[in-house]
């Protein structure tokens, strides 16, 4: 969770590492629009956890028009305060989040991803957690660190198992490979 000036700044530069790089040169200069919502995101979830003054209040309200407008315009809600840093978005059509859930760092969606309530409870995701094309998540769910959603999957129980692959409806494990931690730069001393 964004709490200081420090973790917004960790939070966007490791949001904009992991995002894949566009191929138009045009959107690549100037970042694209899934790049926008993602700074939008959490410029917002700054300025709700801080809100000590009038100007955080008003930058909250300013950033969450923009994250609503740029959401609603790939007919997704991607709610503040639910994803941790390093966020990967493939393809932002159709992203549906309920705004209890809980998804770790370095997690990864493609279009028609739901992260939804279901039977009074909501999932909470871990580290490293790829989900695939129109994979569902629902329910008072755990889903462990590594693991790959495959497209099409539902996911309706618990997944314990890390490093591990799951697809089908209900889903079910198809392998052991899991997902692979991103890598964080080493720092390099100052010549």
């Amino acid at each position: 969770m964004i709490e200081n000036k420090q973790d917004l700044v960790e939070y966007i530069s490791e949001d904009q590492r992991v995002q894949p790089t566009a191929h138009n040169p045009i959107a690549r200069l100037l970042g694209g629009k899934i790049v926008k919502l993602k700074l939008h995101l959490r410029k917002c979830e700054y300025h709700h956890n801080v809100r000590q003054t009038l100007w955080h209040k008003v930058m909250y309200y300013y950033h969450l028009f923009r994250l609503r407008s740029i959401s609603t315009s790939y007919c997704s809600e991607i709610p503040i305060n639910v994803f941790g840093k390093g966020l990967v978005i493939w393809h932002a059509e159709r992203i549906i989040v309920n705004s209890a859930s809980k998804v770790g760092d370095y997690c990864s969606l493609s279009s028609g991803v739901v992260i939804a309530q279901a039977h009074d409870g909501c999932p909470t995701i871990g580290n490293h957690v790829e989900l695939m094309l129109d994979s569902k998540v629902l329910g008072d769910i755990n889903v462990a660190d590594h693991v790959r959603i495959g497209a099409n999957a539902m996911v309706i129980k618990s997944i314990g198992e890390s490093n591990t692959t799951w697809a089908g409806t209900p889903a079910r494990k198809i392998n052991d490979k899991g997902t692979v931690e991103t890598p964080i730069p080493v720092a390099r001393p100052n010549n």
